[in-house]
């Protein structure tokens, strides 16, 4: 859109305020606004988040994973009162074959998200309610969190693995809900007030993304290791110690830009996928599906490394 300019006496010149926009952030006489220079472009920004925004949803005929899903995502776009609607009791949980209370899961589910709570329940519908948010000047805490409980979660998972250590293996369920909470807080956050450095929004949306992913993908390769009771072998031990170190190293990539480090990641990867073809002969069948699904971390670590040289410049 265009604004004209308007003078003022002979220094100061003026553009109006889109009249959607300001409504929408409850922009009134007096409040202040972040103005920052870019270049040919000027930002204005306000940390105020939009107005309240209320939804009704029917959950009846989903799948128990769907319903818990949409609820993270409408908390995630930034809803603060969410009525969900189910005609019955029950819902099919297919990971597990069998059939679970609705109410149950939908604790469940909140109890992954921050300042969100059930306020009223009832037979055939119950109503969340965000009762605190953070700031957005905590965003970098939390990213920064997040991105230590994911190489935390990494270490933990290949340790387990490598010692037989049945209950760290297992711990990762509870470091999946952990890391959940803090990856949903940071998206509701990018959602309604946009990153402090605007133009970095979309950037950051997709890492925490991609950690999310790592984070469901660990979560899964621990579930198969204690289900299928996998001993790992020294050779499967190299492949997962090998990938744990690319992620370890793209964290150190991502708080200090570094040509080596970029080319190291590159180089790694090379030579892990090479790895994997060459020992897949002499790997078990379960160590060779625990790898394959190991594998996408690598790919998502290349994704990664391209949108932190993307956030450089």
């Amino acid at each position: 859109m265009k604004r004209r300019v308007i003078q003022i006496a002979n220094s100061t010149q003026l553009i109006s305020l889109p009249r959607k926009w300001t409504l929408q952030y409850n922009i009134k006489k007096g409040d202040e606004l972040e103005v920052e220079e870019d270049g040919n472009k000027i930002t204005v920004s306000t940390e105020k988040a939009q107005e309240s925004k209320n939804i009704e949803v029917d959950i009846t005929g989903l799948d128990r994973d769907s319903f818990m899903f949409l609820i993270r995502v409408l908390y995630i776009r930034g809803y603060d009162e969410i009525k969900l609607i189910f005609n019955e009791p029950t819902v099919d949980h297919y990971r597990i074959n069998q059939k679970v209370r609705v109410i149950s899961e939908i604790h469940t589910e909140v109890n992954r998200l921050t300042g969100i709570e059930i306020i009223q329940q009832r037979e055939n519908f119950c109503i969340l309610k965000v009762l605190s948010e953070s700031s957005i000047k905590e965003f970098d805490l939390i990213f920064r969190r997040i991105f230590l409980l994911v190489m935390d979660a990494s270490n933990d998972l290949i340790q387990g693995a490598k010692k037989g250590d049945r209950y760290l293996v297992e711990s990762m369920e509870e470091k999946h809900n952990t890391i959940t909470k803090f990856m949903a807080n940071g998206l509701r956050l990018l959602n309604k007030y946009g990153h402090p450095n605007h133009k970095d929004t979309s950037a950051y949306y997709h890492v925490i993304e991609c950690l999310d992913i790592i984070n469901d993908t660990l979560k899964d390769s621990a579930r198969s290791i204690v289900q299928e009771d996998i001993k790992i072998s020294k050779l499967c031990d190299s492949i997962l110690v090998k990938i744990n170190d690319s992620l370890q190293d793209f964290h150190k990539f991502f708080y200090k830009f570094d040509a080596k480090l970029i080319e190291k990641l590159s180089s790694d990867r090379f030579k892990i996928l090479d790895e994997i073809v060459r020992l897949s002969k002499k790997l078990s069948k379960e160590e060779i599906k625990l790898i394959m699904h190991m594998k996408q971390i690598i790919e998502l670590i290349y994704t990664l490394k391209v949108t932190r040289i993307e956030l450089e410049y």
